[in-house]
C-alpha cells in the first residue's frame, strides 16, 4: 500500500479510506507469522514484568474484593483467576489479572499512544491460552499482534488527543489490543490462519465496548476505579473476539476511521500510522517507579539534582517542575486522599521520592498520605509550562526540574528519556528487583527469579504459567511459585 498521497488535510487519502483494514492485514501478518529471537526475549521480559506487577497489584484491596466477587463464576471456564483457588471463563479471569496490573502504577507503557498495553493484552492473552491449552509459542505470537495493534490503533486516533479529550487510553485502546491477541490464539486453537476480516469483526465490537473517563485523576479520593480500567479492557478484548465468531453478531467494518468510529469520538484528527518491520513490543517502557510514567523523567532530574537523594531537603526552598500543559490540567492535585490520586499528583510523587526514595512503593499507601515531611515538600512544589519540553511529547515523556535552595542556589536539571525507556531499558536484573517488595507478602521472597525461571523455560505452557500466576499467593507460605 502507497502512504504517498494526502488528501489536503495531511493525512494520506489511502490512511483515511481504510485505516481500519490495513491496520489489520499488518497484525494478521504479525499473527500468522515468526518472531525471531529477539522479540520472543523481549516478550519474556514484557511478561516477566507484568507477572510481577500483577503480584503487587494483587495484594491492594480493589484487586482482592473484585477477585473475591468472581467466586461466583467459579467452575465456568479453564482460565485460572489470580489470587483465587478457582477457576473460570477467560473474560472473569482477564477481568481480575487486568485489574491487578493496573493496581500500582507499575506496568509497561507505550509513549505514543500514553497507554500501558501489558495491563489490558497480557490479561487476556493469558486467560484465553489458558482456556484454549495454547503453546507458549502460540501464546508469545498472540501477545506480539496484541501489542502491534494497540499501538498502531492508538496511534491513529491519537493517545495525547484522547487524554486531552478525558477519556483514558489504556481503557479506550486496550480492548483492541486485547481482542487482537484472542483473535489469534482462538484462531491458532481452529488451525486457521488469523484474518483481517476477523480482527476487524472483533474491533467492530471494540469500538461499541470502549470506555474509560479521566474524572478519576480531576478528584482527591475515588480514583481507585482507574485501576479496573485495564480489567475491563481485558476482559471486553475477550468478548469482542468471541463475539466476531457469531456470523449474527455483527458489528461495523471502520472502527478507526469511521464517522462515529474510534478517532471521532475519542481521539484527534485521523493519523497516519504506517507498518514497520520491527515491532512495537521495542518500544515498550518499563516502570521502575510506582506513580504516573510522565514523572519518571522528573525522578531522574531530582535523582541527579539532590545527589542521588542525599541532600536534606531542609534545604530546598522551592522545587519548579517543568513540562507539557497536561501537568497543569491533570497533576497537580495538592493533597491526594487516596493511593491512585497519590501517585497521579506531581506534589505528591516529589514529595515522596524527596522524603523516602524512589522505590518505596508503599510510600503511596494509605498510611502515608498525610505524611508531614511529603506534604511539606508538596507544597513548595509548583508547575512551569514549557514549550521546548513540550515538543518532544507524546513519544518521549520530557520534564525538567528545579530546585532553588535555602541560600540562594538554582539547580536544575532536564530529562528526556527516562530509566526504563528504550533509550535507557532495564535490565532483568531490575525487573526482579521490582519484586523484592513482596517478601513481606504471603510467597517466597525470591519470587521475581522463580518467575523468571518459568517464563524462560520453553517447556513450561500457557496454562502452567497461567497457573503458576494465579497460584502464587495461594500457595503455603515457603513454597514459592511451582507448576
Amino acid at each position: 500500500m502507497q502512504f504517498h498521497r494526502d488528501s489536503g488535510d495531511g493525512v494520506p487519502a489511502a490512511i483515511q479510506a481504510d485505516a481500519t483494514a490495513m491496520i489489520a492485514g499488518h497484525v494478521a501478518r504479525v499473527a500468522n507469522g515468526r518472531l525471531d529471537e529477539a522479540d520472543t526475549e523481549a516478550l519474556r521480559r514484557l511478561f516477566l514484568d507484568n507477572f510481577i506487577v500483577s503480584l503487587w497489584g494483587s495484594t491492594r484491596p480493589w484487586t482482592r474484593q473484585i477477585a473475591q466477587w468472581t467466586r461466583r463464576f467459579a467452575g465456568t471456564g479453564a482460565s485460572p483467576v489470580l489470587g483465587g483457588d478457582w477457576s473460570a471463563d477467560a473474560s472473569v479471569a482477564a477481568l481480575v489479572h487486568g485489574t491487578a496490573s493496573h493496581s500500582y502504577e507499575l506496568d509497561d507503557t507505550h509513549n505514543e499512544t500514553l497507554s500501558h498495553p501489558g495491563a489490558a493484552i497480557l490479561p487476556a492473552a493469558l486467560a484465553v491460552a489458558a482456556a484454549t491449552d495454547a503453546s507458549r509459542a502460540e501464546l508469545l505470537r498472540a501477545v506480539a499482534a496484541g501489542y502491534e495493534a494497540m499501538a498502531m490503533v492508538g496511534a491513529a486516533a491519537g493517545g495525547l488527543e484522547t487524554v486531552h479529550r478525558g477519556f483514558h487510553p489504556t481503557a479506550i485502546f486496550g480492548t483492541f489490543g486485547a481482542a487482537a491477541a484472542c483473535v489469534a490464539l482462538h484462531a491458532y486453537q481452529r488451525g486457521t490462519p488469523v484474518t483481517p476480516e476477523l480482527l476487524v469483526r472483533a474491533w467492530g465490537h471494540a469500538l461499541s465496548q470502549a470506555s474509560g473517563s479521566m474524572q478519576f485523576s480531576a478528584e482527591a479520593s475515588g480514583g481507585e476505579v482507574k485501576r479496573v480500567h485495564a480489567g475491563f479492557a481485558a476482559r471486553n478484548g475477550v468478548l469482542a473476539a468471541e463475539f466476531a465468531l457469531m456470523d449474527a453478531v455483527t458489528a461495523p467494518q471502520l472502527a478507526i476511521e469511521g464517522t462515529y468510529g474510534l478517532a471521532a469520538l475519542f481521539g484527534g484528527p485521523l493519523r497516519a500510522v504506517v507498518p514497520s518491520a520491527t515491532l512495537r513490543i521495542h518500544e515498550i517502557s518499563l516502570k521502575p517507579y510506582a506513580c504516573c510514567r510522565l514523572f519518571h523523567s522528573t525522578i531522574d532530574a531530582l535523582a541527579e539534582l539532590t545527589d542521588n537523594f542525599s541532600m536534606p531537603t531542609a534545604g530546598i526552598r522551592e522545587i519548579v517542575i517543568r513540562g507539557p500543559q497536561l501537568i497543569a490540567d491533570q497533576h497537580m492535585l495538592a493533597k491526594p486522599t487516596s493511593t491512585m490520586a497519590a501517585q497521579y499528583s506531581c506534589p505528591y510523587i516529589v514529595g515522596a521520592t524527596l522524603s523516602y526514595g524512589p522505590y518505596r512503593y508503599d510510600a503511596y499507601d494509605e498510611a502515608f498520605l498525610n505524611d508531614p515531611e511529603i506534604r511539606r515538600i508538596a507544597q513548595i512544589v509548583r508547575f512551569e509550562f514549557s514549550e521546548a519540553l513540550t515538543q518532544y511529547y507524546p513519544t518521549r515523556f520530557a520534564t525538567g526540574a528545579r530546585l532553588e535552595l535555602q541560600d540562594g542556589t538554582v539547580r536544575s536539571s532536564v530529562v528526556v528519556d527516562s530509566v526504563g525507556t528504550p533509550a535507557r531499558p532495564l535490565s532483568i536484573e531490575q525487573i526482579i528487583a521490582k519484586g523484592d517488595g513482596l517478601a513481606s507478602q504471603d510467597p517466597a521472597s525470591p519470587i521475581g527469579k522463580q518467575l523468571a525461571a518459568l517464563l524462560w523455560d520453553n517447556a513450561v505452557g500457557s496454562r502452567a504459567l497461567a497457573q503458576a500466576l494465579a497460584h502464587a499467593y495461594t500457595q503455603p507460605a515457603g513454597q514459592g511459585v511451582s507448576v
